[in-house]
C-alpha cells in the first residue's frame, strides 16, 4: 500500500510496525528515524496542498491531532482516503496504533509494540513509586503566549513521578499565566516548545518579566527537552518518560 504520513507522530509508528517501505511521502516534520529525513517531504504541516500530494498517488493518507482536523477534512474533500486520530491521551494513542496495525494487515506487529510499550512505562512508574515525593512539574508546550502541555502530557508526568500542572488528561493545551504557574510553585520547569527540539533558548522564559522570581527558576531547576519525546504521540513518549524520571530522581538524590 502507497501511504503518505502527513505526522510525524504516525511515520514513527510505521517505522516501529517495520512498515517504512510503504511511506511514499510524509509532513516536513518527520525527522525520526534517520531514515525518515530520505523519504520526500511535503511542505506545510496544516495546509499541505492536494496536488502535491496526489503526484505520490498514495492510496491512504494519514494525519493526527487537533492541529491537522481540517487538513484531514479538505483532503477527504479532495477524495483522498485519510485517517485521522484525534490522539489525546495515551488510551488514545494505543487504539490509533491498533488500528495502523488492522489497516496495514500488521496486527500482530502492533500488538508487540503496544506491549513494549507498556512494559517500558511500567518500569518508569515502578521507579518513580520510590521517589520520596512528587514534585510540581510544570512543562510548557509553547511561549508566545505561555501555553502549558496537556493531552497525554499529564500521564507521562505522572508515570514519571511528577505531580503536573493543573491540567486533565485529555485537555488541550492551554494558555496560562504567571499568576496560575506562581500559584502552582513548580519545583521544575521543562520546556518542550513545538517544534524547537533541543534549541529553544531558555532565556525567552527565565527572562519574562515576574517569572525569574519563580522558585525553579531561581534554583536553576529549568529543563530543555527534544520536544518530539513528549509531543508527538507515539513510542518515543517512553523515552519522554524516562527523561521526565531522571530529573525527578536528580533532583531528590
Amino acid at each position: 500500500m502507497r501511504i503518505a504520513s502527513l505526522s510525524p507522530a504516525v511515520t514513527e509508528i510505521l517505522f516501529a510496525l517495520g512498515a517504512q517501505e510503504q511511506i511514499v511521502c510524509t509532513d516536513q516534520f518527520s525527522n525520526f528515524p534517520e531514515a525518515a529525513k530520505d523519504i520526500p517531504h511535503l511542505r506545510d504541516h496544516q495546509n499541505i496542498i492536494s496536488e502535491d500530494l496526489a503526484a505520490f498517488a498514495p492510496e491512504l493518507v494519514f494525519t493526527s491531532t487537533v492541529i491537522q482536523e481540517k487538513l484531514a477534512a479538505s483532503l477527504r474533500a479532495a477524495n483522498f482516503s485519510c485517517v485521522h486520530f484525534d490522539t489525546r491521551t495515551m488510551h488514545s494513542l494505543y487504539e490509533s496504533i491498533r488500528h495502523i496495525g488492522l489497516l496495514l494487515s500488521c496486527e500482530p506487529e502492533a500488538e508487540s509494540l503496544l506491549l513494549s510499550m507498556r512494559q517500558q512505562l511500567n518500569d518508569v512508574q515502578r521507579k518513580a513509586a520510590l521517589l520520596p515525593s512528587r514534585l510540581n512539574v510544570y512543562i510548557e508546550e509553547w511561549h508566545d503566549p505561555p501555553m502549558v502541555s496537556g493531552n497525554w502530557v499529564p500521564d507521562i508526568v505522572h508515570i514519571a513521578g511528577g505531580k503536573q500542572f493543573p491540567i486533565t488528561v485529555g485537555e488541550l493545551s492551554r494558555e496560562v499565566t504567571l499568576e496560575e504557574v506562581r500559584e502552582f510553585d513548580p519545583d521544575l520547569i521543562v520546556i518542550s516548545w513545538c517544534g524547537a527540539g533541543l534549541l529553544a533558548d531558555s532565556e525567552l522564559l527565565t527572562g519574562r518579566d515576574g517569572w525569574e522570581e519563580l522558585r525553579a527558576v531561581e534554583e536553576g531547576n529549568v529543563k530543555v527537552i527534544d520536544d518530539s519525546l513528549l509531543n508527538r504521540p507515539g513510542p518515543r513518549l517512553v523515552e519522554g518518560a524516562r527523561r521526565l524520571y531522571s530529573w525527578l530522581f536528580e533532583m531528590q538524590h
